[in-house]
């Protein structure tokens, strides 16, 4: 009798497990593209955030208009003050994206580990889905507080804060978090981690990362929320202080986040 096959041997297994991860991960920075293209609100990319001039850049050379959006199909929310229940919606969809695009790549060394376990692929999707699902709450803040930031005219048309006084209390508030050591006490390598790739493995550890990168996640408030450059710059630092204690990194981040409320305050 032949021995049953075992996933944990099956390398067609282990790949088909990380395309779904990174077919997730495309999908997410795809629809972050797709909003930047369809903002319906008229001005150039470069008022999108810090280095997205390159895309203003871009943009003129490929359409010879920077200042021409192309607005037949949004994927945004509304930039005025009332929303409807679309607008919502589209907000939803962008938090959702953001999370997609910037946390899952975050969870790649845990998922590379769960798989050396052999879980079957139906439980690698479960571990996925839990992780997305601990982010939920993180992206009905989102929501909300962007909804609140537009009603009261303190984001730009672009999605960029407007407020020097809520940008140092944010940039001070992630100094606070980096500096007290908070977020280091929660990280766990990703290769001491006991993955299952079960659903509420992904819960667990989508609750850890949740502690950890929130308050860089919230940072996009400030560098725009179309930044795709803050975008990838926030991922990378988010990937790096997630595969292991990374006392000296946070340690940086919270200075720069301290130096950055400072210059703002004087200015």
């Amino acid at each position: 009798m032949k021995p049953a096959a075992n996933s944990r041997h099956d390398p067609d297994s282990g790949r088909g497990r990380h395309i779904l991860l990174v077919s997730l991960i495309l999908l997410g920075w795809a629809f972050a593209f797709a909003q930047l293209l369809t903002i319906d609100t008229p001005g150039s990319l470069a008022d999108a955030g810090p280095g997205m001039q390159i895309f203003a850049f871009v943009k003129a050379y490929v359409f010879g208009d920077p200042f021409a959006f192309q607005n037949a199909l949004s994927f945004c929310a509304s930039g005025t003050r009332a929303w409807g229940a679309a607008d919502v919606l589209k907000s939803a969809a962008m938090w959702l994206g953001m999370i997609m695009a910037m946390m899952l790549p975050v969870m790649l060394p845990h998922h590379h580990n769960a798989t050396r376990f052999g879980p079957p692929p139906r439980a690698t999707a479960a571990s996925l889905a839990g992780y997305l699902v601990a982010w939920l709450p993180f992206c009905a803040f989102g929501v909300v507080t962007q909804w609140a930031l537009h009603r009261e005219g303190l984001l730009s048309a672009h999605h960029v804060l407007q407020h020097d006084g809520l940008k140092v209390s944010i940039l001070l508030f992630v100094a606070l978090i980096q500096l007290s050591g908070l977020t280091t006490r929660h990280e766990r390598p990703p290769q001491a981690t006991a993955s299952t790739g079960s659903y509420r493995d992904g819960l667990s550890y989508g609750a850890n990362c949740l502690r950890c990168c929130a308050p860089l996640m919230i940072v996009m408030f400030i560098t725009g929320l179309m930044n795709l450059v803050a975008m990838g710059v926030l991922t990378l630092l988010m990937r790096v202080t997630m595969s292991g204690s990374n006392r000296s990194l946070s340690t940086a981040i919270g200075i720069s986040a301290l130096a950055a409320a400072g210059a703002l305050f004087v200015t």
